[in-house]
């Protein structure tokens, strides 16, 4: 927009838009109506002297304050702009007046006089000199407080259908899970009684039986995993200062026949003292350790180190490093989905939800997992946590 337009009107230009033209150019009224039929507020601000800006009193109004009490200064409304908004504003005004094909045209907040938000659509166009440079802004408000209100009830009725959805499958996952795991336990035990006392049983009566065994395992390890993430999906669990290497050194000694029969060695290092859930933590070592066992090179005795990676003033990093198969990079981050298995059941057992389980675990503490890996290579785990002021030294 400039100010040195042509008189005449462009030939394709519409008899009634001149004439309408003509008529706010001319008949006050006529913009007075236009201003207070479709807008909340016009505004002029003069860039050459930008301590001066008009602003209508609709604008005033709309925030709940008498017109009179304020001047035609930016700084009146700068006070009571959400002062991110602003910064918004203040960058759009900027990239406008440089280019004027960037739109200066967004929604920001405003604080009514009794305390509420009022959210503003609040759009402009610079005046141009000769030379192109931007002298002048107008522009429009339009107040969509209450187009934004029917959003947020939306959003917040979308939220408490999902959150009650969520919260009926967590509940049904955790029945399920907690009421199969007695007749699996049962089941098998029974299997195993027939398979001990299977002197009447012929070889593939037996090899039937063992499969069915080495079956119910399975339905065993992901029932037993199914509950867990049920229950970490509960988020009742109890907060305390963990000595971490001490829940280490748990899990290792739980894993004592497993690492007999591998010839495996896991060693560890000191390790922090966090404010966390001590069942978690301990479970996310449990899978962690007991994969890195797991997934060995055929004929390498696996070495496992469970150790603290780089930490910084806000967060630690416990790291579980192997000498195992590795990861592919193509699925390193596809291991953490649920259910996620790079090899077959009868070759390495596992429900697929093992490392699920850590990196909910992570991200329940507000942390994070990930693993460097290389196919052949080795593997490390890195559990990221933030630590507050009352973090302590490792032990």
């Amino acid at each position: 927009m400039t100010f040195d337009k042509p008189a005449q009107c462009e030939a394709s230009r519409h008899y009634l838009e001149q004439e309408l033209n003509d008529l706010l150019q001319n008949d006050l009224e006529a913009w007075r109506f236009i201003q207070r039929g479709s807008l909340d507020g016009v505004w002029y601000w003069n860039i050459e002297n930008p301590n001066d800006e008009w602003m209508s009193p609709e604008f005033w109004q709309t925030l709940g304050i008498d017109p009179k009490t304020r001047q035609h200064s930016p700084a009146e409304w700068q006070d009571i702009i959400n002062k991110d908004d602003l910064a918004v504003a203040l960058d759009n005004f900027k990239k406008h007046c440089a280019d004027s094909s960037h739109p200066y045209d967004q929604i920001v907040r405003y604080r009514h006089a009794d305390g509420s938000t009022v959210w503003v659509r609040c759009r402009g166009i610079a005046v141009r000199d000769k030379k192109g440079r931007a002298i002048r802004m107008l522009g429009a408000h339009n107040d969509v407080t209450s187009l934004k209100r029917a959003e947020q009830r939306a959003l917040e009725a979308e939220s408490r259908k999902l959150r009650l959805a969520t919260d009926e499958m967590q509940a049904l996952a955790y029945s399920l899970a907690h009421d199969l795991k007695a007749p699996v336990q049962t089941s098998r035990r029974l299997v195993e009684e027939v398979l001990r006392d299977g002197d009447t049983l012929d070889e593939e009566q037996i090899d039937l039986l063992g499969h069915a065994f080495a079956t119910m395992g399975r339905m065993q390890t992901l029932v037993d995993d199914v509950l867990n993430f049920a229950t970490l999906a509960k988020g009742d669990a109890q907060i305390s200062m963990v000595n971490v290497r001490e829940v280490a050194e748990e899990v290792r000694g739980d894993f004592r026949a497993m690492i007999d029969d591998t010839g495996a060695e896991v060693v560890i290092d000191p390790l922090p003292v966090i404010l966390a859930a001590r069942t978690q933590i301990r479970l996310l070592l449990q899978n962690l350790i007991a994969n890195a066992i797991k997934y060995r090179r055929p004929g390498v005795p696996p070495v496992v180190r469970v150790s603290t990676g780089e930490a910084t003033s806000h967060s630690v990093c416990i790291t579980v490093t192997d000498n195992g198969i590795g990861v592919p990079k193509a699925y390193r981050q596809r291991i953490f989905d649920m259910f996620s298995r790079l090899h077959r059941h009868d070759d390495i057992p596992g429900s697929g939800l093992g490392l699920a389980l850590c990196a909910r675990i992570a991200v329940m503490h507000g942390g994070s997992i990930a693993v460097q890996s290389g196919q052949g290579e080795g593997s490390c785990f890195a559990v990221t946590l933030p630590i507050e002021d009352h973090r302590r030294d490792s032990a």
